[in-house]
């Protein structure tokens, strides 16, 4: 009896160290630290990235997430906004950390954030460019998929929507195409790099982007994605659009099944 009562315990501990695959990852910028935390099982068909650590729902409708629709996530933290924060010489500059996948966007992100500063120091934007490099081999390490799969959130407040790319303006040149879906807010949309993802998920009456081939370099992650050949979707809801976004991580799961 004593030796099926430890055999039991060896087992139940094996399969807790087996799929139970959660971590915390240290970066620092400058002084300061920014963490990434890992949730992930063996039977996570792939790994989601939240860049943005005020974009909560997409969190809740991960951590939502039937028992059937499997993903890990790598979750950035810091303090608790859109930006980070590098400190350099007692110097707090801050960045958006999609604009960061390429020097444009990295010198367009410090300009936007850290007004009244033209130039900015080499220590700067090298701690910022190893910490992108550091960050894509952390989530590279942990993806099980071809595709990077990002998930985000936006407001009714002037952030970014459907709407965007389908008005005349800066966001339409980057779209190759746009689908409207009858009856879903705006705001709740996918954008895609493949024109086999575009036409499945508009076949299921989802709103949705195809980027365009020649995106301007903004150093966001879509535009790195694409530059490298690497199968992207972006996964947009507003916020509080807990259940639409968990409909649309399960929708991407089906998607990732017959890919």
């Amino acid at each position: 009896m004593k030796r099926i009562l430890i055999s039991t315990l060896v087992l139940n501990l094996l399969v807790i160290t087996a799929f139970t695959l959660n971590a915390d990852i240290s970066f620092q910028l400058g002084t300061k630290t920014c963490m990434a935390k890992y949730k992930g099982s063996k039977q996570g068909i792939a790994t989601l990235l939240s860049l943005h650590d005020n974009e909560n729902t997409a969190i809740d409708a991960f951590n939502g997430l039937p028992k059937d629709t499997c993903f890990n996530l790598l979750e950035i933290h810091q303090n608790n906004l859109r930006t980070l924060t590098c400190n350099l010489n007692t110097k707090n500059y801050e960045f958006d950390p999609n604009r960061i996948f390429s020097d444009a966007g990295i010198d367009s992100t410090l300009k936007k954030y850290n007004s009244g500063i033209t130039k900015f120091p080499a220590a700067v934007v090298t701690q910022i460019k190893t910490f992108s490099a550091d960050l894509l081999k952390a989530y590279g390490a942990r993806n099980r998929s071809t595709y990077t799969i990002s998930i985000h959130n936006n407001t009714n407040e002037g952030s970014l929507s459907l709407t965007d790319y389908i008005r005349p303006n800066k966001y339409h040149q980057e779209a190759r195409a746009v689908f409207a879906a009858e009856g879903k807010d705006l705001d709740d949309f996918f954008l895609v790099t493949e024109l086999n993802d575009f036409n499945y998920l508009k076949g299921l009456n989802e709103n949705v982007v195809l980027q365009s081939d020649n995106p301007t370099d903004d150093g966001s992650l879509s535009v790195y994605c694409a530059k490298n050949k690497i199968p992207y979707i972006n996964i947009e809801a507003e916020h509080g659009h807990k259940a639409e976004q968990v409909d649309m991580l399960k929708i991407v799961y089906g998607l990732l099944k017959i890919r």
